[in-house]
């Protein structure tokens, strides 16, 4: 008898999505994790001398189109309602894509 030859079948590895932010968001959630109504709300994202303020949705997300990530500083984050009084300020590592602010 002859042996049958082996059908040659690529092995097919599953490949991993990576699914990245291009730029650096913030999410202010309650501290259980529901999303606040930020209508008016501002974030300030600090480091060193240099600070950049970007608004928020109607959904609790800060998106910060000039701070792409990973982040490479570590950033001081100030969120203000739309009266302009401080509610929260947070301190931000770096090599963040986004970070939660649970107040």
């Amino acid at each position: 008898m002859m042996a049958r030859k082996a059908k040659a079948t690529p092995v097919r590895r599953r490949r991993r999505i990576r699914q990245t932010f291009d730029r650096f968001v913030v999410l202010a959630t309650s501290l259980g994790n529901v999303p606040k109504d930020s209508t008016g709300w501002t974030a300030s994202l600090t480091s060193g001398a240099t600070t950049v303020t970007t608004d928020f949705d109607d959904f609790g997300v800060a998106r910060f189109p000039t701070i792409t990530t990973l982040t490479t500083v570590s950033y001081i984050l100030r969120i203000r309602d739309d009266a302009g009084n401080l509610l929260t300020t947070k301190n931000i590592p770096a090599n963040r894509e986004f970070y939660v602010a649970r107040f």
